[in-house]
């Protein structure tokens, strides 16, 4: 029965980012789902990191405006790649895990911009997107150390329930 937090955290994750973006307009973003993902998968493995990338990408490409299907693209493979290297990246060692997001949300805002070029999404400026990339990856660096432990403590609080887990 516990399992079911999964869903129930990822689209708190989701309202608590629509929120965020309503109340602070600053420099910094951030996004709260592709962190979340990223800490599912490593805890989880690539099966469990696709299908919450999946779940997280559709409810971000129904609600946000731009490109549908590159948020369920992007989350997806992000979540089956992490989930691979879940043996690798040591989770315990939080050190790796601020280089590791910052380098796949900047990653995600390149690619996005050189769709957005193919297919003719206006973008204001090369410069002004750069700023915003810059922002994007530092607010997901300095929320990865919490997210990891949030998800930590939901899978040992899963782990005391079930035996299969």
């Amino acid at each position: 029965m516990r399992r079911l937090i999964w869903p129930v955290l990822f689209l708190f994750l989701f309202i608590l980012q629509g929120a965020v973006s309503v109340f602070y307009t600053g420099w910094l973003s951030l996004d709260l789902l592709l962190v979340g993902v990223y800490a599912h998968a490593l805890h989880r493995g690539p099966e469990f990191g696709a299908l919450s990338g999946l779940g997280a990408g559709f409810l971000q490409d129904a609600m946000l405006p731009g490109v549908f299907g590159y948020h369920m693209l992007t989350r997806t493979l992000s979540g089956f790649c992490f989930g691979h290297l879940k043996g690798k990246i040591f989770k315990e060692n939080f050190i790796y895990h601020v280089p590791t997001i910052g380098l796949l949300s900047l990653a995600l805002r390149f690619l996005y911009f050189g769709i957005a070029l193919v297919i003719g999404v206006p973008i204001t400026s090369l410069l002004t997107y750069l700023k915003e990339s810059l922002g994007f990856a530092c607010g997901n660096m300095l929320i990865v150390i919490p997210m990891v432990l949030l998800v930590s403590f939901i899978c040992e609080w899963i782990k005391k329930e079930d035996i299969s887990y």
